[in-house]
C-alpha cells in the first residue's frame, strides 16, 4: 500500500520514549484530529529533530507519511508558534502538565475539529504571553473544554442557591445529590463557566480555586470514561495554593 504524504499543523500532546533514540508523539493536528507519530533518531547524533520540538503543547508545522496499516512517520518538522516563557514559568509549566493530561485522556478520536484545534492553540498562546491573572486558566479552559467535547454543564438550570450535581452536570435546589457541591462553590462554579480564556475576570481566593479545581477534576472523571485519575492533580494543587 502507497504512502499518503500529509501536512498539517500540530500541538504535541504526549511523548513516550521508544528504543534508545526515537519517539512516539500524540499530537492533536488540524486536518486529522489525534495522531501518534513515530519520529526516529530524535536522540541520535545525527538527527535533524531537536528533542525541544516535543515539549508538551508545542505548536509545530508537520509533514507526516501515513500508512494505514502501520504507525505514521514524521518526515518534516518546523515550530508553527514560538511561546516566549511558557516552558521557563513553574506555575505555567504545572499547568501545562495538566492540560496536556487533560487532552490525552478526554480526546480520543481522529476527528478533525477545527474549531477545537483553534480553541486549545489560542488558550495557550494566550497563556504565553500572560503576565498575571491567570490562575484560574486551568479552571476556565478545562470547561470550555467541556463545551467542544459536548459534555458542558447545564449552567442554565442555576438559580440562587442551588447545588451542582456533577453526576448529572445541573444545579438542583433539593440536596439529595449524590455527587453535590456546596452552595457557594457552586455560585463560583456557575460564574467560572461564565467566562472566557481572553477576558477572565474571575476574583476567588487560593481556597475556593482549590475547591473549584476539586469539583472540576471530579467533573471530567465522571463523565469522561477513559480518565479514571489525573496524575498532575497533586502537582497543579499544589501550585494553584501558593
Amino acid at each position: 500500500m502507497s504512502k499518503i504524504l500529509e501536512k498539517t499543523e500540530a500541538i504535541v500532546i504526549q511523548s513516550i520514549r521508544y528504543g534508545d533514540s526515537s519517539l512516539i508523539v500524540k499530537m492533536l493536528t488540524e486536518e486529522y484530529g489525534m495522531q501518534s507519530y513515530m519520529v526516529k533518531g530524535v536522540y541520535g547524533s545525527r538527527s535533524k529533530f531537536r528533542p525541544a520540538l516535543f515539549q508538551n503543547m508545542t505548536i509545530l508545522d508537520i509533514v507526516a507519511t501515513q500508512n494505514k496499516s502501520s504507525l505514521a512517520f514524521i518526515k518534516e518538522i518546523s515550530l508553527s508558534h514560538h511561546y516566549t516563557n511558557l516552558f521557563f514559568d513553574i506555575k505555567k509549566s504545572s499547568i501545562l502538565l495538566f492540560v496536556s493530561e487533560l487532552l490525552s485522556k478526554s480526546i480520543t478520536e481522529a476527528e478533525t475539529d477545527k474549531m477545537l484545534f483553534n480553541y486549545i492553540k489560542k488558550s495557550m498562546m494566550w497563556l504565553d504571553t500572560a503576565e498575571a491573572n491567570y490562575a484560574n486558566f486551568p479552571l476556565v479552559f478545562a470547561m470550555g473544554l467541556c463545551r467542544y467535547l459536548g459534555f458542558s454543564p447545564n449552567i442554565d438550570s442555576y438559580e440562587e442557591g442551588f447545588h451542582f450535581d456533577i453526576l448529572d452536570g445541573r444545579f438542583r435546589k433539593d440536596q439529595n445529590i449524590i455527587y453535590p457541591v456546596d452552595k457557594e462553590i457552586s455560585k463560583c462554579f456557575y460564574e467560572m463557566c461564565m467566562q472566557d480564556i481572553d477576558r477572565m475576570n474571575l476574583a476567588i481566593d487560593n481556597k475556593k480555586r482549590l475547591l473549584l479545581l476539586d469539583v472540576v477534576v471530579s467533573y471530567f472523571k465522571l463523565h469522561f470514561d477513559n480518565i479514571k485519575e489525573i496524575q498532575s492533580y497533586g502537582i497543579l494543587h499544589e501550585i494553584l495554593g501558593v
